[in-house]
């Protein structure tokens, strides 16, 4: 097979090599022969043009010798031709002749004697040769003079003939000049290409006459003959076609022909040539054949390229017969292969006489053989179930009222063990009769039953909880949908009990998840023994239930009661111990209840209201269950409103910052610190106990802080200005979510550069919470600052969570006592000593010390005796905006507050 491919392909290449050669061969004889005729072409031609110079200077030449003779003879004795009369002869004989530019009469020693014109001009002579005219001897001679140049680039040659006296001796000679830009035109007419160039040259090889004209050359008399000329003269022949290099080494063909002049008694013998470029002359041919050698490599090159492609499109198409032969031996055993693999079984029915063959993979999926099924002894109706006969004839009606769909049913047969399996059919009609009407089909089977299973717990995984095997949120969602709807219509109220396990996260963490999922399934068990059938229990996910109640009552008193019942049962049981792998377990549920009857209700509100009535449960105290009251909504309603007010506060500058005074011993106004107040559009002036908590939950609180640092600083900077108030602090609470954010230190520093506040003037006030965690992360926070020149305060101080350890390790510079020690002080022994003990705390550990709440000036007197140098509180000032703060004023105008020794006294023996 390899060795007959190659045979072809060797074939077809020498076909096309000898196709390539033959045109080649016949392109260079055509360019050849294209060659020789143009050759022949312009050497007839020249000679042509040699031939036609030839006639017409002999023919001038001819003219001028009778002229000569006409003139000659009026100059002898017996002539009765006046001066007059020959003058007017010559000037007839000029103008005759357009070739002649003078005649002249010359005396023996070459002077003029007359000519045409009576002038006489010497320009007109030629010393070298008039010098000659006494040796003139033959009187049927006519002697050609040299070319002379009487005028620059003007070249004159003159014919002369002897004037012979009667005793034989030489009386002078008749000359004519000849007219030199007459032959020039006579010459160029010769030409017919611009690089031609035509010459007379005398036996001397001198020229006379050169066109194009070549003034240089014609007076270079010492100058070699022409090459050409020197070649022609050898040859001997009248006429010569030479090429061959010239003088200037251009390549030239030279036609020449030597004049016969009979009869002209010429004293010289003139060669006419012709000459012309023969580079130029090829450029045709040239031409041709570049343009053929083109035209054949290009033939040659797409002749050989679609060669190439036709034989790699025979390979493929070889190659694809070849596969395709290969594919068909292969398909009856890959068809077998693929049924025994995909376990399908072939059946055919001959619908003419209602006969239906299996082969025995078919058979043996219903555990017969295919003697068994094809010998008609077993119907195949009574193998399928009948609730699904009606679907396999609609399927089939539908393949034989469109043939382009293809039969396709899924349906149960009975096993011969006595199970049903189900078995996907597919088929097609394959033979019609003439008239369409169908006579037989194929198809296979193939058993599904395994796949149907698979589908049958995917879709009770779409519905159920994987963990508890409950239903889940999806099929909750439309249980109650459909609950929701037939209360509607009959009048029955229904309940939802939202359920979630109390502290479950501390017991995943302690236990394991492992534990965590056992406990879920068995809340689960337990859901299900207290509840009845038509009740749903589901898991919504993690630790949450919901138990969806129907068919309460009419009356709304009775369903409350019967769900409160429930909602009992399952507080009962989900707070009884648990047994898990020896431990016992406790946990109990915080249960939300809302019930729903006749009036509209959505499921998203109904489980929104369940869970809000779960939060109520757990704010009581856990283990316990609450009825979703409406006022919780209002309640929601107006923390989301309150939200989303707060949120446009920020955007219509709504915000406004308050400052209290801290003042010190004398009672003058050390510093202040910034307290922020929502100016409400409609609400008026809201004091931060109201929206704060709700920006804490929401998260609004790190853009409060961020505004309310700002608006700080930017005072710091203006108090700046006045030398009255430079030395003012400003102190600004920041809260624990604003300072745990990774940058909180970039923010702060960012602030301070933007206002160009001074840092040693910023005091931040955290809270004891914020020390619960990652205390490494607070301390570097607090140390960057501090290098910056930030300051801190604890807030609140005793109150929270209150130690030496950290107290120790952070870099603060205050504490401030809590109002309600201060309150108390006055009031109570432990309230005095607590402050007593804070205040020499922080004097033992170099920290300065404010005193918040003071409201009378018994505790101002009182907190001095103590030792404590800053106060803060009403009986300084309340909290107002800039313009209204009063910078150095003490209560009451007093400028000395010291408590007298009985009021000390007193003091101190309340502290002990």
């Amino acid at each position: 097979m390899f060795i007959q491919h190659y045979k072809k392909l060797t074939a077809e290449w020498l076909m096309l090599g000898f196709v390539l050669a033959l045109s080649g061969l016949l392109i260079v004889y055509f360019v050849w022969n294209e060659r020789g005729l143009i050759m022949a072409s312009n050497v007839e031609r020249m000679r042509l043009q040699t031939l036609i110079i030839d006639e017409n200077l002999s023919h001038q030449l001819e003219g001028v010798r009778s002229a000569l003779d006409s003139m000659r003879a009026t100059l002898h004795g017996a002539s009765s031709c006046s001066a007059d009369c020959r003058r007017t002869l010559l000037q007839s004989l000029k103008r005759a002749m357009p070739g002649v530019r003078a005649l002249l009469v010359l005396d023996r020693k070459g002077d003029i004697v007359l000519s045409d014109d009576d002038l006489r001009d010497r320009r007109l002579d030629d010393h070298d040769y008039t010098s000659r005219v006494e040796r003139m001897r033959d009187p049927d001679t006519m002697y050609l003079s040299q070319p002379y140049e009487n005028t620059p680039g003007v070249f004159n040659i003159k014919l002369s003939m002897a004037v012979i006296g009667a005793d034989g001796s030489n009386d002078g000679a008749v000359s004519a000049i000849l007219n030199p830009e007459y032959f020039d035109a006579v010459m160029r007419s010769a030409l017919y290409a611009p690089d031609m160039n035509s010459a007379i040259t005398e036996d001397s090889g001198r020229r006379i006459l050169f066109v194009p004209a070549d003034p240089t050359a014609m007076r270079n008399t010492s100058a070699a003959p022409d090459p050409f000329f020197v070649r022609h003269q050898r040859s001997r022949r009248a006429e010569t076609v030479l090429d061959g290099p010239s003088t200037s080494g251009e390549q030239r063909l030279v036609v020449q022909r030597t004049m016969l002049l009979r009869g002209l008694g010429l004293d010289k013998t003139l060669v006419v040539s012709l000459g012309r470029n023969q580079a130029l002359m090829a450029a045709g041919w040239h031409s041709m054949a570049w343009t053929c050698g083109v035209a054949w490599l290009v033939f040659g090159l797409t002749s050989s390229g679609a060669l190439v492609l036709v034989q790699r499109r025979r390979r493929v198409l070889e190659d694809l017969a070849e596969a395709r032969a290969n594919e068909q031996a292969l398909a009856a055993e890959k068809v077998e292969l693929a049924l025994n693999g995909a376990n399908l079984g072939l059946w055919e029915w001959n619908m003419v006489d209602d006969v239906r063959t299996v082969d025995g993979r078919a058979a043996a999926m219903l555990g017969y053989t295919r003697d068994e099924l094809n010998s008609g002894a077993i119907d195949w109706r009574t193998s399928v179930k009948d609730d699904d006969i009606p679907a396999i004839e609609a399927a089939l009606s539908a393949h034989l009222a469109d043939n382009s769909r293809s039969f396709e049913a899924e349906y149960r047969m009975r096993h011969r063990a006595g199970h049903w399996i189900w078995v996907q059919s597919r088929g097609r009609v394959v033979e019609r009769a003439a008239d369409g009407k169908p006579m037989r089909m194929l198809g296979t089977r193939m058993d599904i039953s395994a796949r149907k299973l698979a589908e049958a717990e995917i879709a009770h995984l779409a519905f159920y909880d994987g963990l508890t095997n409950l239903p889940n949120r999806r099929l909750l969602l439309d249980r109650l949908h459909h609950a929701i709807a037939k209360a509607a219509r009959g009048g029955n109220h229904g309940a939802v009990l939202f359920v979630d396990l109390d502290n479950f996260k501390s017991l995943n963490d302690t236990m394991g998840h492992d534990m965590g999922d056992r406990l879920l399934e068995m809340v689960a068990f337990r859901l299900s023994e207290v509840t009845r059938e038509s009740d749903t229990v589901a898991r919504l996910g993690g630790d949450e239930f919901v138990i969806l109640l129907e068919d309460l009552g009419e009356d709304q008193q009775q369903a409350m009661g019967n769900a409160a019942a429930v909602a009992g049962k399952v507080l009962d049981s989900l707070s009884r111990c648990y047994t898990l792998d020896a431990h016992e377990l406790r946990s109990t549920p915080s249960i939300g209840v809302v019930l729903f009857g006749a009036e509209h209700h959505t499921i998203n509100d109904l489980l929104r209201q369940a869970d809000m009535a779960m939060y109520e449960a757990k704010a009581a105290g856990r283990a316990t269950f609450r009825f979703f009251d409406p006022h919780m909504q209002v309640a929601l309603d107006a923390s989301a409103t309150l939200e989303a007010d707060l949120r446009f506060a920020l955007q219509r500058d709504e915000l406004r910052l308050y400052y209290q005074p801290v003042v010190g011993h004398s009672g003058s106004i050390t510093g202040v610190e910034a307290l922020l107040r929502w100016q409400h559009p409609q609400r008026g002036l809201i004091p931060p106990g109201d929206f704060i908590p709700q920006a804490e939950k929401s998260g609004l609180i790190v853009e409060l802080g961020q505004w309310v640092l700002e608006a700080a600083c930017r005072q710091l900077v203006q108090w700046a200005g006045s030398a009255d108030n430079a030395h003012l602090s400003m102190a600004v609470n920041v809260s624990a979510r604003q300072f745990r954010q990774p940058t909180f230190v970039d923010q702060v520093l960012a602030v301070l550069e933007r206002t160009g506040a001074d840092p040693r003037l910023l005091k931040l006030e955290l809270t004891e919470s914020m020390l619960l965690t990652d205390m490494d992360d607070v301390i570097a926070k607090m140390t960057t600052l501090k290098a910056h020149g930030v300051g801190f305060a604890l807030d609140d101080f005793g109150t929270g969570y209150s130690s030496l350890s950290y107290l120790k390790l952070l870099p603060i510079d205050q504490l401030k006592i809590d109002r309600s020690f201060v309150h108390d002080m006055l009031l109570t022994r432990h309230a005095s000593s607590i402050v007593r003990a804070i205040i020499t705390l922080a004097y033992s550990m170099d920290l300065a010390v404010v005193a918040e709440g003071v409201e009378t000036r018994d505790q101002w007197e009182a907190l001095e005796a103590f030792g404590c140098n800053a106060f803060q509180g009403f009986l300084f000032g309340r909290a107002t905006p800039v313009a209204e703060l009063a910078l150095a004023v003490l209560p009451g105008g007093d400028t000395d507050c010291t408590p007298s020794s009985k009021q000390l006294a007193a003091m101190l023996d309340m502290s002990i």
